[in-house]
């Protein structure tokens, strides 16, 4: 069986389906958030973020075999493998651009404040998390001795803290520095990259409430895909799926009541959609605008309500999709660390894929279970500070922190 064989993926994603729906079983707390999710109104959402964040697991878990076979850090010759990770983060991308502007266009205020404010609570503690697990990572293979002077390394610690922007790096050239001369893009399969297109996303888009109404939208929309038609610069493609998002939230509004396109055809239509991007668009694609076209067609529908055959609508899913954040942020560094521990008794570049894949499976029943935790002890009691911060907005906010929404 040759390593980029999907069958493994599918055992596995059914395996993982199953802790996950034992985890809400068990867990009364999971049982509510469960509960909950059946109350939001964009539920299929919820479930797609938890099969999104196993398709950048599988798509981690072939690179790093690769990695241990060429030595390089790169995509997988598999079109199966390299949409599961990149189309991922284009639907994460649109998911973001969606949400976001749905709430813009609904004509209520831009609390500039409280926005940043739930966005902080929201994304820095579980990355705040991870970067210390990486800091202790770093710290053991380095013998707990510092390889830099003590002020680089804080510096080093300090430009990973605020995402990239601090002393070595900045949010356009997307570089994070090495920790005491440490690859960390190694040690957590580099997901913090996205996290920087989504910090720009934050930040452009008090200013992006003029463009609201649709007239308007037509043309920043217009203009931008002009850009990405003429540019060479790479990233213009990977943020078009933020406007590609928001031009959902236009479609969705005018769907919504009508409900035409939901049903058993469409949630078929919709997976073999998904099946057929890998095949017939050759690597490198998915950051195109052709791949992300196809994506945004399934996005739509999937948003819409469709929730192919009940599986983004399932207990498991929602378990999934609650906790994908800390999978997308652990994943790299379970991986990493079961990886090398194994490879000092067996040479990972001389396993049988077999053996590997079973490897990746228990990587990933790890991985399931700590996003629990993380989410439980590290995410939700910031998520409870944030719905203070959505009480104290209610009695009322200043004048500056309002955005009027212009139509």
């Amino acid at each position: 069986m040759a390593f980029t064989s999907i069958f493994p993926a599918i055992g596995l994603t059914i395996l993982f389906f199953g802790l996950a729906k034992l985890i809400v079983k068990h867990s009364a707390f999971y049982q509510q958030i469960v509960q909950k999710a059946d109350q939001a109104q964009y539920k299929t959402l919820d479930g797609l973020r938890g099969f999104l964040a196993l398709g950048v697991f599988f798509h981690h878990a072939v690179v790093n075999y690769q990695y241990f076979q060429i030595g390089t850090w790169q995509v997988s010759p598999s079109n199966f493998y390299t949409f599961a990770g990149q189309g991922a983060v284009a639907f994460f991308f649109m998911i973001t651009g969606f949400l976001f502007w749905s709430k813009v266009i609904s004509g209520s205020r831009f609390k500039l404040k409280d926005f940043y404010i739930k966005r902080a609570l929201r994304v820095l503690p579980a990355y705040w998390f991870s970067l210390a697990v990486i800091v202790v990572i770093v710290l053991i293979i380095s013998n707990f001795s510092l390889k830099v002077s003590l002020p680089r390394f804080l510096m080093q610690i300090g430009s990973w803290l605020v995402c990239g922007i601090y002393g070595f790096s900045n949010v356009s050239s997307n570089v994070f520095p090495d920790i005491n001369y440490s690859s960390v893009g190694l040690i957590n399969a580099s997901v913090q990259w996205t996290l920087t297109y989504e910090l720009q996303f934050y930040l452009i888009l008090p200013f992006l409430t003029w463009f609201a109404k649709p007239s308007r939208f037509i043309g920043l929309f217009l203009t931008f895909l002009t850009l990405c038609l003429v540019s060479s610069y790479k990233p213009l493609p990977t943020l078009m799926s933020f406007l590609f998002g928001m031009a959902a939230a236009y479609l969705i509004k005018h769907l919504e009541p009508k409900k035409r396109f939901l049903g058993w055809h469409t949630s078929l239509g919709i997976m073999v959609l998904l099946v057929a991007i890998p095949i017939i668009l050759p690597p490198p694609y998915i950051y195109d605008l052709g791949a992300i076209s196809l994506i945004f067609c399934a996005f739509v529908l999937i948003a819409h309500g469709n929730n192919l055959f009940g599986l983004l609508t399932a207990s498991a899913s929602k378990y999934l999709g609650t906790v994908s954040y800390s999978v997308y942020l652990l994943h790299g560094i379970v991986l990493f660390s079961v990886l090398r521990l194994v490879n000092r008794i067996y040479p990972i570049a001389g396993m049988n894929p077999i053996y590997f894949w079973m490897l990746v499976g228990l990587c990933g029943l790890m991985v399931i279970s700590l996003s629990g935790l993380t989410y439980r002890y590290v995410e939700y009691p910031f998520l409870r500070v944030k719905l203070a911060v959505n009480s104290v907005a209610k009695s009322g906010s200043s004048h500056t922190d309002r955005y009027p929404v212009k139509k």
